[in-house]
C-alpha cells in the first residue's frame, strides 16, 4: 500500500491494514503506529488480565526454561548502566514483568522498585522478595514514587497509544544525569522487507491490538531526543528473522521458533563461556547499525 491517511493530527503512508486499523509512518510522530489509537480504558483491561493469562500463558515457563541466558542477557545491561553511571543505584523498572531483570539488579546492589499492570505477573514478583507494585505508570503512579538513577522500559512502548506522554512521567521520576532504557521490538526491518515483499512472508510482526507502535533505532533515538533525552547508547539483539531467509519456517510452528530460539542462545553463550563478551557486543551494534536485530536497546540520558 501506499497511500496517505489520516486521523486526528495524524498522518502517513498506509503500510499494512488489519480489520479496521492501519499501520501508518506518521510524519507528525515521526515513527510508524495504528490509526485509530485505542483508547486507554480498553488497553487497561488487556494488559491487567488477558496478557500474561490468555495471550502468554508461557512466559513465565520460557522465562524459567530460559533463565541462563536471560541472566546473560541482564547482567550485560547492568554491566552497562554501572559502567555509565559509576555507581549503582536506585532503578525503576516499569512494566517488569515476572521480576527477573530486577531480581538481578537487587543482587548486585540496586535498590529496585517494579511498576507491572499484569497482576499475575506482579504477584509472581512479589513471591520473589521484590518490591512491585501492581499498577499503570500514570501521572498518579509516578507521583507516588521516589527519583531514581535508572528508569527501564522492556517492551513498553510499543504498547501505549502515547509513548510521548510515558517518556516525560519518565523524566519526571529521573534523577539529573540519570538514565532511561528502553527496549522494543525492532520493526520494518530491511530483512523483513525483503520476507514480505520479496519471498511473500506475511508480515508477522504486525500484531494488534497489542503492539500500537513500530520503532526502528532511528525513530526511536528520535522520539528520545525530542523529549528532552541525549542517546548514548544503542544495540540490536540477534534476529532471529534471519532463520526465516534460512528456511526456518517458525511463525506458525511454535516447537520450531524454540528450537531456533535455542540454537541463538547457544551462540551467545558459548562467546560468553569462553569470554567473548566483547565480541558479542561488538556484534550486537553491528546489527544495529546494519539496520538489523529483532529488538533494539538504547540508553539515553537526562
Amino acid at each position: 500500500m501506499s497511500a496517505k491517511k489520516s486521523w486526528n493530527e495524524h498522518v502517513g503512508k498506509v503500510l499494512h491494514s488489519v480489520e479496521e486499523f492501519d499501520v501508518i509512518d506518521c510524519e507528525s510522530c515521526g515513527f510508524k503506529h495504528i490509526i485509530p489509537i485505542p483508547d486507554e480504558e480498553e488497553l487497561c483491561e488487556i494488559y491487567k488480565h488477558d496478557y500474561h493469562v490468555k495471550d502468554k500463558p508461557l512466559m513465565l515457563a520460557h522465562q524459567l526454561e530460559d533463565q541462563k541466558w536471560l541472566d546473560s542477557v541482564n547482567d550485560a545491561r547492568l554491566d552497562t548502566f554501572e559502567k555509565l553511571l559509576g555507581k549503582t543505584g536506585r532503578f525503576l523498572d516499569i512494566g517488569s514483568g515476572n521480576g527477573f531483570l530486577l531480581k538481578q539488579a537487587q543482587g548486585r546492589g540496586w535498590k529496585v522498585k517494579g511498576v507491572e499492570p499484569s497482576d499475575k505477573a506482579a504477584e509472581y514478583s512479589c513471591s520473589q522478595g521484590l518490591d512491585v507494585v501492581c499498577a499503570v505508570f500514570d501521572k498518579d503512579c509516578a507521583a507516588s514514587l521516589d527519583k531514581y538513577d535508572v528508569v527501564h522500559l522492556g517492551e513498553v512502548l510499543e504498547h501505549l497509544p502515547s509513548p510521548r506522554t510515558m517518556l516525560a512521567l519518565c523524566g519526571e521520576v529521573l534523577n539529573p544525569g540519570g538514565l532511561i532504557a528502553i527496549s522494543v521490538p525492532n520493526e520494518y526491518t530491511p530483512v523483513q522487507r525483503i520476507l514480505n515483499e520479496d519471498m511473500d512472508v506475511r508480515p508477522w510482526w504486525v500484531s494488534i491490538p497489542h503492539h500500537l507502535n513500530y520503532f526502528d533505532k532511528n525513530s526511536l533515538e528520535g522520539l528520545l531526543k525530542t523529549c528532552g533525552f541525549n542517546p548514548i547508547h544503542a544495540e540490536t539483539s540477534f534476529p532471529m528473522e534471519l532463520f526465516l531467509l534460512m528456511g526456518k519456517n517458525y511463525l506458525d510452528n511454535p516447537e520450531l521458533g524454540r528450537d531456533c530460539h535455542a540454537m541463538r542462545k547457544e551462540l551467545e553463550l558459548n562467546l560468553i563461556r569462553t569470554g567473548n563478551r566483547k565480541f558479542l557486543d561488538r556484534l550486537n551494534k553491528c546489527f544495529a547499525e546494519a539496520g538489523m536485530g529483532r529488538t533494539i536497546f538504547v540508553i539515553a540520558q537526562k
